[in-house]
């Protein structure tokens, strides 16, 4: 008897401590971060492993409708085109996506025409960005 009066108890107390209230913000103030830059790409190949370079892309936050697409200079677009690699997100963005998730579209066009229309679930938290779900290997056929 003794034991399910203390399992009672318990199970109220561990429920009246349990403040999970999702409107909250953390407070990321006096968390420590390492100091890696994290940046979410996504690797565009072809059916024998080779990197496609897109014309073009745009990663769209579905929410907003803003182009998160990274404004890179012309050497470091050129050396990430040549590898198939195409950012999505970073930590640049961390503050706007801290403790939320978002719904990202990315979309590629080869000679006009969209080749690549790919959704991605991105999230971050005190401080880095994250991949929720998304395909970050996308082969072109």
């Amino acid at each position: 008897m003794f034991a399910k009066i203390t399992l009672v108890f318990l199970s109220i107390f561990l429920v009246a401590c349990n403040n999970n209230d999702d409107a909250e913000q953390q407070d990321c103030s006096e968390t420590i971060c390492t100091l890696n830059f994290v940046t979410i790409t996504v690797n565009i190949k072809d059916a024998s492993g080779e990197a496609i370079a897109l014309d073009s892309y745009v990663v769209i936050d579905n929410a907003t409708g803003e182009d998160l697409a990274s404004d890179l200079n012309g050497e470091e677009y050129q050396y990430l085109k040549e590898q198939g690699f195409y950012p999505i997100i970073s930590d640049a963005n961390r503050v706007q996506y801290q403790n939320s998730t978002a719904t990202l579209t990315f979309k590629g066009v080869i000679d006009n025409e969209e080749v690549i229309n790919e959704t991605y679930e991105v999230g971050a938290d005190c401080c880095h960005v994250s991949l929720i779900n998304g395909n970050n290997e996308i082969v072109l056929e």
